[in-house]
Order: structure tokens, then sequence, then C-alpha cells
């Protein structure tokens, strides 16, 4: 830079008087008819001619080394640009985001069921319907957490009951043939959440029983933990987060069910802005708390905006370790498990990861990659106006907030059933939150209509009512359709 200010100095600084002396001695002979002024301003012109040529040759230079500099200086920024991008995403766990998609035989799939001893009957019957209806339950990896060994040992004891009944080859009137010999899943493992716990948050509590973090972080807190910890620990391709209450209501294979949904995944928002009849606060406070534990604030996505909706909760490996492992610009020096406890709201795991994915798809929207571009991000209330179906979502009572938990009130309008059908296969709803109440809601024509037509692979809720009652009715007619 010193030299570059010399350069300047010397160009457009007072001209060398050595420079005017030696034209002088080179102009010693005048023209016989020039007079000696003339002759003088004839010297001056020469004199003044030679010198702006010099002049004229230094600011080329001068223009032409700016010229490269500007050039090298541009290239030296886009290459820090380039390398503070690739630094990030390797801080993040993606040098290059990559699609892992596979075919369904090579995906290897592993389902993360939380439990605990209250609801070890709901787990149970759960994993008799996926032994008996889940067609490729020898190929999917069954992973249960527990918040302690004494539950442990109390769930490994109940599976192993002589008691328990097999399948038989007519479960739920389907054909069972293949496999009437099992009463729970092959490939099923029970883990102490002690085991998996990231070494910060063994610190906190202790290896028999966990369930102190219970009292001092909250049920919710904790239950996120028990399904992030089991993502971030174990190895698969594609996992699905479940609860204990989830029933198999028809024959499916997970695997063909996992790569259909993960061909054009969404993720679904809805709006609960101030003075909407849909606003839940608490479901509000989740939302900001899920975003600021990743670095991030709800405001950045529009007003009111809420990741609730939805229970397909299929998650990716690759997108799982980028979140973990993505520090927060709000605490950059803290774990991302430690900000999940310390967080100031109830934290659902499910909302701060489709607050993850929808983040990242607008951050990598140039990217080639389509580990998060292959996401859309729609609005529920709008996709099902846009779809037709304006006339079924107000069957849904204004004072139920989440529409995803609502949703068998859709199925209420009978003439709109095949268009339903319909946005269920486009949109890929798999999973249902059922609960018994509806079987009381809803006639049970209709409702069995629905079933037997609709994707629906399982219900995430308490619908004993289904087992009991409308699944035997179909007499193994509910078939799983993607198209």
């Amino acid at each position: 830079m010193r030299r570059f200010r010399a350069l300047l100095s010397s160009s457009f600084g007072s001209p060398d008087r050595s420079q005017y002396k030696d034209a002088d001695a080179s102009s010693e002979t005048l023209l016989a008819d020039q007079q000696p002024n003339e002759a003088h301003e004839s010297e001056k012109e020469d004199v003044m001619s030679t010198d702006q040529k010099q002049q004229n040759g230094k600011i080329l230079r001068i223009q032409i080394a700016l010229g490269a500099w500007m050039v090298i200086s541009f290239c030296c920024i886009l290459y820090i640009v380039l390398s503070l991008t690739d630094t990030i995403d390797i801080r993040n766990g993606f040098p290059n985001p990559k699609d892992i998609s596979k075919p369904a035989s090579d995906m290897k799939v592993l389902l993360i069921i939380p439990t605990f001893t209250p609801h070890f009957p709901q787990v149970l019957a759960m994993l008799h319907s996926m032994a008996c209806l889940i067609t490729d339950i020898s190929h999917i990896n069954i992973s249960i957490i527990l918040s302690s060994t004494a539950e442990l040992d109390a769930l490994q004891t109940l599976l192993s009951s002589p008691l328990a009944s097999p399948c038989t080859p007519t479960y739920l009137s389907y054909n069972t043939t293949h496999s009437a010999h099992l009463t729970y899943p092959p490939q099923l493992t029970l883990h102490n959440l002690y085991d998996i716990l990231p070494p910060s948050i063994q610190n906190l509590t202790s290896p028999n029983d966990t369930s102190s973090l219970v009292a001092a972080y909250g049920k919710y807190k904790y239950q996120s933990v028990k399904k992030l910890a089991a993502a971030a620990y174990f190895e698969y391709d594609y996992g699905i987060w479940l609860d204990s209450e989830g029933l198999v209501v028809r024959p499916v294979e997970f695997r063909e069910m996992v790569r259909e949904w993960v061909s054009e995944p969404v993720i679904w928002t809805e709006l609960q802005g101030e003075g909407s009849p849909r606003r839940n606060e608490w479901v509000v406070r989740i939302n900001e708390g899920c975003a600021r534990v990743l670095g991030r604030t709800m405001e950045s996505f529009g007003t009111g905006v809420s990741f609730w909706q939805g229970y397909t909760w299929i998650i990716e490996k690759a997108t799982v370790m980028d979140m973990v492992n993505s520090p927060s610009r709000f605490d950059p020096d803290t774990d991302f498990f430690t900000r999940l406890l310390n967080a100031k709201s109830d934290i659902f795991e499910v909302v701060m990861y489709k607050i993850h994915i929808a983040g990242r798809k607008r951050e990598q929207s140039s990217n080639n990659s389509t580990l998060y571009t292959k996401y859309r991000v729609l609005d529920m209330q709008e996709t099902l106006i846009d779809f037709g179906l304006e006339a079924a979502y107000k069957l849904i009572p204004p004072k139920f907030d989440i529409i995803s938990e609502r949703f068998p009130h859709l199925i209420l309008a009978s003439s709109l059933q095949d268009l339903l059908v319909q946005f269920v296969k486009e949109y890929k709803f798999f999973f249902m939150c059922f609960h018994s109440g509806y079987l009381s809601l809803i006639p049970r024509e209709v409702l069995q209509s629905f079933m037997r037509k609709a994707p629906v692979a399982m219900t995430v809720s308490d619908a004993s009512g289904l087992e009991k009652e409308v699944i035997p009715e179909g007499m193994g007619t509910w078939n799983m359709t993607y198209a």
C-alpha cells in the first residue's frame, strides 16, 4: 500500500526539473526561419509532449495495476466467503449436504419409541400391531427408550411373558399368515436413557434412573431429550418418532411408506396470529423456545407462524446431526442438549426439527443438495382451502387450535370424501391423530368408507375403539394404496 501511494505521488506531483534540463540539451539547433521566441515555444511544446507521454504512461501503468489489484481483491473476497460458507457447513456436519435417498429394500429404518411404566399396556399393544401388520417388520429396527434400569427390566419381563398371544393368521380380520408366529417385533431393543445421553446431560443425572431430569426440567423437555438423544445416538437412514399410544391399522411395508413420504416431504405450518381463534399461547411459546435453541427467531418465518402441524414424524439421520451439531448465535459456546434443557419454555422435539428444516431450506435454496430443498413448507389451512376442502375445514370448531389434531372432523364432510382421500394421498398423511371420541362423532359407514380408501398406516393416539370395532368390520379390505 505504501508503494502504491508513492507511485501516485510521483505521478501526480510536480514534474522533475531534470527532465526539462535533458530536454533543453536535446534542442540546441533552431531552424533558420524561426524566431528565438518561436523556437523557445516549440522547444517547450516538445518538452511538455515528452513529459506528458511519460506521465500518461505512468498513469496507464497505475490503472493496470489498480485493475489487477481490484480483480485479485474480488477473488480473495470470494474465496473467503466460500471458505466461510464451507466452514459453517463443516461445523454443522455438512461440507456438501447430500440427499441419501435409497431404494426401499436398502433403506435402514429405525422406530424410536420412548415410554414409561404407566404406558406399558399401550406400548405392548402397539408393538403387537407392528409385529402383525408391518410386512417388512423383520427389517425394521425398533428402539424403546426407558427412564431407568428398573423400567427396562420390568418391560423386558412383560415382553418375555409366555402369556402374550401371537398374531394368529387373521389378526384384525386381515390375512396375517406371514406373521402368525410373531408376538412382538423381532428387531426390538430396550435402552436405558442414560446410556445414550451426551456427556453434558449424563452429568446431571444418575446411571440407574434419569427421572430426576423430569423434576428439574419438566416432562416435555424430558420427552424431547429421550427422542433427540436416541435420534443422534443410533445409526439409520430414516427414523420415525412414535409415542406409546400408536396402533398400526392395516398391512403396510414401512420402508416403502417412508420412501413414498421422502419423495415429496412437507413441513406443515399454521397461522396463529394475534386475535386468531386458533391461537394458543402455549404453542406460541414452544415455537419461540425451539427457535431460540436453534439460534433462530420465529419472526423470521412470518408473523404468527406455528410449526406444530402434522403427525407423520419421519426424520432423517443427516438432518438430525446437522441440527444437533449446529451452534446457536445466541449461545455459541453451549451444546445443543444443554440449550434445550435451559430453554425458558417447554420444548417439542418435532417442532424443533421442523423449524430447523424450514430455516435451513431458505439458507440452502441455491444449493444443489436436496437434503433441505426437497421439502415444501405449506400452510395447512391455506392448502386445504386451495384443494377445495374449505367446507370440510369449517367443520373443525374454531375453538380448536391445532388443525391436525382435529383432522378427523374433516371426515364428516361425506360429500367431499373422495377429495379428502386424494388430499391425504397427495400430501402423504400416513399417520393420524385419532381419539376414541371420534367413534361417536363420525357415522360408522362414513368412517369405514374413509379408512378403506385413505392410506392411513397408523394412529398416533389411543384408538382402542378402532381396534375393537371399526377395523374388524372392514373384513381385511383396508389396503395401503399410495396413488
